[in-house]
C-alpha cells in the first residue's frame, strides 16, 4: 500500500475544489452517525445534489481520512480523530495527512530545501502548467494555500506571490512529519 502512495504526483493526484473547513463539516457529518453514511441520502437531507458534496468526498479520500464503500462513505481511524478532535490536534491531524499529498509534499519539501525557506509562487504554476489548464493550476494552487495554511506547514504572501515556510515548521525543518505525533 505504501508503495501506491509513493507513486502518485501532482498530476495524477490532483487536489479537489475542497476547503478545510469543508472537509471538516463533512467528516463532523459523518462521525455524528457513527462513522459511516450514504452519500446519496446525506445530500438529500442536506438539500443538495450528491455532486456538490464529492470534491469533499475526494479530498476526504485523498487525506487517507475516508473510504467509499459501495454507496457509503466511510471514515477511517485518521478521519475518525480529525472529525472529533479540537482545533489544535485536527491541524496535526491534517498536517500529517497533507504531507503526503504530492502537491501539498512539493511545496513543502521546495520550502525545506531554501536556505530562506521561501519558494515564488510561479514556480509551481510553471509545475503544474504542464498537466493542467492555467484555472485548475489557480484553483490547484488556492486549495493547497488553503490546506498548508490550516496544516501549519506554509504561509502565502499575495505581495510577492510566494510561499514561505510556517515558522514552526522553519524551527522544525529537519525532523519531517513524524515530529507530530
Amino acid at each position: 500500500m505504501r508503495s501506491a502512495l509513493d507513486k502518485r504526483t501532482v498530476a495524477s493526484a490532483p487536489l479537489p475544489a475542497a476547503t478545510v473547513d469543508g472537509l471538516s463539516g463533512l467528516a463532523e457529518l459523518v462521525a455524528h452517525r457513527g462513522g459511516r453514511c450514504d452519500l446519496a441520502d446525506l445530500a438529500d437531507e442536506l438539500g443538495l445534489d450528491i455532486d456538490d458534496l464529492l470534491p469533499q468526498v475526494d479530498a476526504l479520500e485523498l487525506l487517507g481520512f475516508a473510504t467509499v464503500s459501495g454507496d457509503d462513505l466511510v471514515l477511517t481511524e485518521p478521519g475518525t480523530a480529525f472529525a472529533e478532535a479540537d482545533v489544535q490536534t485536527s491541524k496535526t491531524i491534517f498536517a500529517d495527512a497533507a504531507t503526503e499529498v504530492p502537491l501539498v509534499k512539493l511545496i513543502t519539501n521546495s520550502l525545506r530545501q531554501q536556505p530562506d525557506g521561501a519558494v515564488r509562487a510561479g514556480f509551481f504554476r510553471d509545475l503544474l502548467a504542464h498537466h493542467f489548464t492555467s484555472e485548475q493550476v489557480e484553483r490547484q494552487l488556492e486549495t493547497a494555500t488553503d490546506w498548508g495554511r490550516y496544516a501549519e506547514l506554509y504561509a502565502y504572501d499575495a505581495g510577492p506571490q510566494e510561499y514561505r515556510l510556517d515558522e514552526g515548521a522553519a524551527e522544525t525543518q529537519g525532523e519531517g512529519a513524524s515530529r507530530r505525533g
